[in-house]
């Protein structure tokens, strides 16, 4: 079988110069050389997240124990949480408020709608008002990239005393994100994604009324690996509380320099016309866009009547080629392919002709060139 090219939504492709720097000696980790490290890191990040300071927590893991850890940092032991699904992920996040015992309330939307601040309001108005409200930005299950700004102010009109945690997994640099402005009370995501690592770390920002939120440690879930209050004055000095994986944080220098290169909304606007060049090559071919308001983070494909999305899937592997198909009740019908990591526009093109022949791989009749016109001409905007 020929060498896999990842377009998944995660992991991602690297680059070159990350994957060598994760081939560097490796550090101790209590020493100055590491600390110094630690700490550029952190403030790179909190660059990339577009929030004030270094305060930018690094947690051994995956976006989901970050996840976890934020949620047990900000929210009082039985506090109400809202949390807004319409997706797998949002989902896990109800999921993990139940299973440390907060009172959970959903409040939903059909996978590919966006939610309507306005309906998100209305909710909070008709229960009690609760200690935080959970949201997923890009909601990768569906590709639809909720208006996190004017969710989290409807969510302050109602009900100020609210946190709203932010699920940024694949949106952090990757779409429009500004924490501190949008009045966001805790971001999160990891390095598997946008920022264009391999996976093991995730990333924590909490507003500093995130912070106040639960001080006395008898008032918080227990946990010990993922306190992040016991972790931010070690981080804060140079520290992690246990091991960190050194490697995956020297590699990070170096890519979030490479992401730093480029101003964040020339970023943005090329990560969204290249998603937009993957939608159009889908729909040239007979797919339709899936979500309503579509995530730059990846294009989500419903496949045409009776071509099962699954086969599709397989073919495209059989030639070398790696995306993600749909989940739950999409799988038969969703495809996912995305432009994430170290992907550029030639990479958009060539997987707009192995969605091409994946698809006459399992019997649709498509016109020859169709999905590669059409990704061209969308990428071609760049040049106008």
């Amino acid at each position: 079988m020929p060498k896999a090219r990842l377009f998944a939504p995660g992991p991602v492709p690297v680059h070159p110069d990350v994957l060598a720097a994760l081939a560097r000696p490796v550090l101790h980790h209590r020493t100055p050389e590491f600390r110094a490290l630690f700490g550029r890191v952190r403030a790179a990040l909190a660059e990339v997240c577009e929030v004030p300071g270094d305060d930018v927590l690094l947690v051994s893991g995956s976006g989901t124990s970050v996840f976890e850890a934020t949620l047990l940092a900000s929210v009082p032991a039985g506090g109400r949480v809202v949390a807004l699904t319409g997706g797998v992920f949002g989902e896990r996040w109800a999921s993990l408020a139940r299973r440390f015992g907060f009172d959970v309330r959903v409040v939903d939307v059909p996978w590919g709608r966006a939610f309507d601040p306005q309906q998100v309001a209305d909710e909070l108005r008709a229960g009690p008002a609760p200690d935080a409200v959970t949201v997923v930005h890009s909601e990768t299950s569906t590709g639809v990239l909720h208006d996190v700004a004017a969710i989290a102010a409807a969510v302050r009109s109602v009900a100020p005393d609210a946190l709203v945690l932010v699920d940024a997994v694949t949106s952090l640099a990757v779409a429009e994100l500004r924490p501190h402005s949008w009045g966001l009370d805790a971001v999160v995501s990891g390095s598997q994604k946008g920022v264009r690592l391999p996976p093991g770390l995730g990333f924590a920002w909490l507003s500093e009324r995130a912070w106040a939120r639960v001080p006395d440690p008898s008032a918080r879930v227990p946990t010990f690996s993922l306190d992040l209050h016991a972790e931010r004055p070690k981080q804060r000095s140079g520290d992690a509380g246990a091991t960190p994986p050194v490697s995956l944080v020297v590699a990070a220098e170096v890519g979030l320099a490479q992401l730093l290169a480029e101003p964040a909304p020339a970023r943005w606007a090329a990560k969204e016309r290249r998603n937009r060049a993957l939608l159009a090559a889908g729909t040239a071919i007979g797919a339709r866009a899936f979500a309503e308001r579509p995530s730059p983070a990846l294009a989500a494909l419903t496949t045409p009547d009776g071509l099962d999305a699954a086969a599709v899937v397989h073919a495209l592997a059989g030639r070398g080629v790696r995306i993600a198909g749909g989940q739950q009740h999409l799988k038969p019908t969703l495809l996912r392919p995305s432009a994430l990591g170290d992907v550029d526009g030639y990479d958009v093109v060539l997987l707009a002709a192995a969605l091409e022949d994946a698809f006459r791989d399992v019997g649709a009749r498509v016109p020859y060139g169709a999905a590669t016109a059409a990704a061209l001409a969308v990428l071609d905007e760049a040049r106008a």
